[in-house]
């Protein structure tokens, strides 16, 4: 393989386009090249000479790749970053505010605080190859704006004041999460390919059915809350807890649809959101009856 081909595969390393995009931002760079070389080609150096200050001129692969990734998909490291860090660091003052409060804490909440925050760190850190899997990531950063939504409840529980702060601390990272989904959906579109009409109905659209998947996920999170308090922990605590799951698959496709059919997409989301609410209790009534 030759050196600028090399060093053009290093650039899109950093990048976490898809492969079609990869595939044109490689034919552009290496054009690019192409034509540095020729001229230093023109100017007397051999041909492979004129390869390596082409390269050179061009600048580093981490540095050129970075530059890409934050122009095309800007914040999304940077987001994840927040997300992460505050979701770890929300686990560790609570968990010593509960022990030091009420001298004891929940290790295994701990625990899973810790995992998502963790994982989601490590997205923000491998952008360049998870960040190609949009799906996976927003199912990932959901899941912790949904566990950040039980500590949520969790909080209500402690004294008033600091109730009101842990609140507000949680709520921002519920709310940063929400706008990272937005974007990364966004993003997964290709909007570079569309229209700007296009673009606008597609924001318009993503936003609307992130907004269907809010009000799922904190109906779904009331209701098993509601169970754990009066009927206590028991199978029937997965029914509320089954349509958030049904809703993230379904959400797969509707990223896909949406690129396609916006304005339909934004119909076929709201019907979606009345059956997968209703359906568990109507299987729940039917197992009972």
């Amino acid at each position: 393989m030759k050196r600028m081909e090399k060093h053009v595969n290093r650039v899109l390393k950093e990048m976490q386009s898809p492969q079609e995009e990869r595939e044109e931002i490689k034919e552009e760079l290496l054009s690019h090249l192409e034509e540095a070389k020729s001229f230093y080609m023109d100017q007397g150096d051999p041909e492979k000479k004129a390869e390596k200050k082409a390269v050179e001129e061009f600048g580093g692969s981490k540095q050129i790749g970075h530059g890409f990734q934050e122009a095309m998909y800007p914040y999304q490291r940077s987001l994840l970053y927040v997300i992460g860090l505050a979701t770890i660091l929300f686990g560790v003052i609570f968990h010593l505010y509960l022990t030091f409060t009420f001298g004891g804490a929940e290790p295994v909440w701990l625990l899973i605080q810790f995992l998502f925050g963790s994982l989601v760190v490590l997205t923000g850190m491998n952008i360049a190859f998870v960040g190609r899997h949009f799906w996976s990531v927003n199912v990932l950063v959901l899941l912790t704006a949904m566990w950040n939504g039980v500590a949520l409840m969790m909080v209500s529980q402690v004294y008033p004041f600091q109730m009101i702060m842990f609140s507000i601390y949680l709520l921002i990272i519920i709310v940063i999460s929400i706008i990272f989904v937005i974007r990364h959906s966004y993003y997964a579109s290709n909007p570079y390919q569309t229209s700007p009409e296009q673009r606008k109905i597609q924001k318009v659209s993503f936003v609307v059915n992130i907004v269907y998947g809010v009000m799922l996920f904190t109906a779904a999170l009331f209701v098993t809350y509601g169970m754990l308090i009066f009927g206590g922990m028991g199978w029937h605590v997965l029914i509320p807890v089954s349509s958030i799951f049904a809703w993230l698959l379904f959400y797969k496709f509707q990223m896909t649809f949406i690129q396609k059919r916006p304005i339909a997409a934004i119909f076929v989301g709201l019907v979606f959101l009345f059956l997968v609410a209703a359906s568990p209790f109507a299987i729940s009534g039917l197992i009972r009856g």
